[in-house]
């Protein structure tokens, strides 16, 4: 009997599916594509799967408890906080998430929202656009506001991994002096990266921009808050490109609305789609993505074609390239290489 690998949420088109179903044919296994229709659901699918790819659903301990075939289950982004990883361990079932597929395009993402706040983009496209610059050149300043030369700014990085050091080396040419701040990660470490490695607190104080790049998980919920926005300049700017609810939004919308803060660049939130009462919407010192920050012709490929990789590699008897619970590394019949 064929292994049966599932694949769980946003669809793919039979063209896309065709390859990676040779894929999984060269290990025995056969691809079922299910969308996600809620936890009842979700159980009744995966219930006998050898491996299961998550494009789309969320895995809370009773959905990993039905899984009990399950060798291995894909997480499709970088983040995993969609999936119950303690339960996972506890039964010793491998989670694997895309950790390098899109770090490239995100770190990018956060660089071009940074530029365009720091740089007042959206007011000098709006002096343009209104006519205001053929009318009146000291009214159009005034409407720009003040813009820094950016080789004085600091640039703060919270959050140091992959995705952060991307940030430390491409924004490293605009001549800011960097910071970093992250508990994980050892000071001695940021000379090698051209960044200073800091609490987070006088991060927060010292820089002129700010770029979220942690995992949401219960540690990181609302980690940026009314005590934190107090700390921040009233001349900075946040950029969030990692998950919504890193930052407590209701707290980012009073800090803008009071000028706390100088503004902010988006590419997540609280709740997506975006609702249509946001105030974040109607607030001019803000620039809105929606959550495209991984969006590229290669990331997309990338995206659909490593979970069927990953899942080869444990069919196959090896670990996967990017095994979460590291804690069951050695404990498992897998191969490492």
């Amino acid at each position: 009997m064929a292994l049966k690998v599932v694949r769980v949420g946003r669809p793919i088109t039979e063209e896309q599916a065709k390859p990676e179903r040779a894929k999984l044919a060269s290990v025995g296994a056969e691809l079922v594509l299910h969308p996600y229709q809620g936890e009842a659901d979700l159980i009744a699918a995966v219930a006998d799967a050898d491996a299961v790819i998550n494009a789309g659903g969320r895995f809370p301990a009773t959905v990993i408890n039905a899984m009990t075939r399950c060798r291995v289950l894909v997480q499709g982004s970088v983040g995993y906080d969609a999936i119950d990883v303690e339960a996972a361990t506890a039964r010793k079932l491998p989670v694997a998430n895309l950790f390098d597929y899109c770090i490239e395009e995100v770190a990018e993402h956060a660089l071009t929202l940074s530029l365009a706040c720091a740089r007042r983009l959206t007011f000098m496209q709006d002096a343009v656009r209104s006519g205001l610059w053929r009318r009146d050149w000291a009214a159009m300043r005034e409407r720009i506001g003040l813009v820094e030369r950016l080789s004085t700014q600091t640039l703060g990085i919270v959050g140091f991994g992959n995705i952060g050091k991307l940030v430390a080396r491409k924004g490293g040419g605009m001549g800011w002096r960097i910071l970093a701040a992250d508990p994980f990660v050892d000071p001695a470490i940021g000379p090698q990266h051209g960044v200073e490695v800091v609490p987070l607190e006088r991060l927060l104080a010292e820089s002129d921009i700010v770029t979220l790049h942690v995992f949401l998980n219960q540690q990181t919920r609302h980690m940026m808050g009314a005590p934190q926005f107090a700390l921040m300049k009233p001349t900075a700017y946040l950029i969030n490109t990692c998950r919504g609810p890193i930052v407590n939004e209701a707290a980012l919308i009073d800090a803008l609305r009071r000028g706390q803060i100088a503004g902010a660049g988006l590419d997540v939130f609280e709740f997506e789609p975006i609702e249509d009462n946001n105030p974040l919407l109607g607030m001019e010192n803000v620039i809105l993505t929606p959550h495209t920050a991984v969006y590229s012709r290669l990331a997309l490929e990338l995206n659909r074609m490593q979970p069927f990789d990953e899942v080869v590699r444990v069919l196959s008897g090896r670990y996967p390239r990017g095994l979460v619970n590291r804690a069951l590394r050695g404990q498992l019949p897998l191969a490492d290489g």
